[in-house]
């Protein structure tokens, strides 16, 4: 291959351009654009910006580049009398440099920018003081609530009054029922309640649920002797 190239390489002035030494190695191979995109999977329209010597069509350098060592390859000549060629143009024309849209694609996989993995950071940060939140707190969404019970402090009380004052403390957390009607809990757990007596003997049962917990019952029963 390289004394293939060497001897193609005699047939060639250094003393013309790029556009003209391409399109000379192409007549010498008989290609056209298409046959030599077919060859090298460069795109046809920057091997016709070539041909044309049109290097405001062409991509950045580093492709450029690539793209005559390429070419020679296929074309069967010295790669640097191509890049002679172009690095000369350079000097005279202004050529597009590298930009934002000629980026190559970044890796997926990666954390990116600066910006972007204290980004990734501070979510992880935050995701880990929520579960330690969590954990902390799992007694008072997953644990057993206590009653206590200050009226009536015992069961089978014997009242002469055809009311009762109810009270006792729970934690504020969770929901309270007194005979299945919800009960407002003070901010320190501790509740009242009148509760009206029939005569006779009145079931009152104190119900607390936790939020997604379990649930106690502390039933009273007092004697109504009017």
């Amino acid at each position: 291959m390289a004394d293939n190239q060497t001897k193609n390489s005699k047939f060639f002035d250094e003393g013309k351009n790029l556009s003209e030494l391409f399109n000379e190695a192409m007549n010498l191979r008989g290609l056209d654009v298409k046959k030599l995109s077919e060859l090298t999977d460069i795109p046809v329209h920057y091997l016709a910006a070539l041909s044309d010597g049109d290097p405001a069509k062409l991509p950045a350098v580093p492709y450029v580049r690539g793209y005559l060592i390429k070419t020679a390859e296929a074309l069967r000549v010295d790669a640097d009398l191509l890049l002679r060629a172009y690095k000369q143009e350079v000097l005279f024309r202004a050529l597009k440099t590298s930009g934002p849209e000629d980026k190559l694609p970044s890796n997926r996989f990666t954390l990116g920018t600066p910006s972007r993995r204290r980004t990734f950071i501070v979510i992880g940060i935050i995701l880990i003081l929520v579960v330690v939140y969590f954990i902390w707190q799992i007694d008072n969404f997953l644990g057993t609530p206590k009653i206590q019970i200050f009226s009536p402090a015992a069961d089978n009380l014997i009242v002469n009054s055809p009311s009762i004052k109810l009270s006792g403390e729970v934690n504020s957390k969770d929901k309270l029922t007194v005979n299945g009607e919800e009960i407002l809990v003070e901010k320190n757990g501790q509740f009242q309640k009148d509760f009206s007596l029939q005569p006779g003997i009145n079931t009152i049962e104190f119900k607390a649920k936790r939020f997604l917990g379990k649930e106690v019952k502390v039933i009273r029963q007092v004697i109504y002797q009017p």
